[in-house]
């Protein structure tokens, strides 16, 4: 009789030890199922954003580099201009003021730094002032000159540099591009 309690103990233990398998496996499915599922809905959305992204990354690559310019401005005693160039150049170039014609500009003895923005290989652009009245973008600049002693050229205008995906702008879509804001004569950065 014991023989018989204990063979049917054995069974009712190893069937329960099945049934503990079979539920881990299946809640282990189902969240595999989830995991992927909420993986493969994100991807639209990851490639609606990352062109935000890479944009927002060089504004925040392009406000360091004015920070720079003040900074080196202000040690050197000298007025010096930041341009934006395509292509993921920034040239920064010591002038007399920041009055002075591009013409004296293109002295190399001039140039004082020169560095790269994320161009994310080409996707971004800088908005230049003929694709900036097309979109009705009034104060989007290339370049910026501070100066030591009179702060930022034009300070009573707020000035903008728009950087947007290349493929945006050919549609003329703003929703994706970031604005790095320059106002006021101490050159005040803010970026959206």
């Amino acid at each position: 009789m014991d023989e018989h309690l204990d063979r049917k103990y054995l069974e009712v233990e190893l069937y329960e030890k099945v049934i503990v398998r079979e539920k881990r496996r299946k809640w282990t499915l189902i969240s595999i199922a989830l995991a992927l599922f909420l993986f493969l809905c994100g991807i639209p959305i990851y490639k609606e954003r990352l062109p935000k992204w890479e944009s927002l990354k060089a504004a925040r690559q392009i406000a360091v580099e004015i920070e720079k310019l003040k900074t080196d401005s202000i040690q050197m005693k000298k007025p010096l201009q930041l341009h934006v160039l395509e292509g993921g150049r920034i040239e920064v170039r010591q002038v007399s003021n920041c009055e002075t014609s591009n013409e004296e500009l293109s002295n190399a003895e001039n140039k004082h730094r020169d560095t790269t923005w994320s161009n994310a290989n080409g996707e971004m652009a800088i908005i230049d002032a003929v694709e900036a009245k097309k979109l009705n973008l009034n104060f989007a600049i290339q370049k910026i000159c501070f100066d030591p002693i009179d702060g930022m050229y034009t300070s009573k205008l707020k000035k903008v540099f728009v950087i947007i995906p290349v493929k945006d702008l050919a549609e003329s879509r703003l929703d994706r591009a970031s604005y790095v804001e320059v106002e006021s004569a101490s050159a005040r950065i803010s970026i959206n």
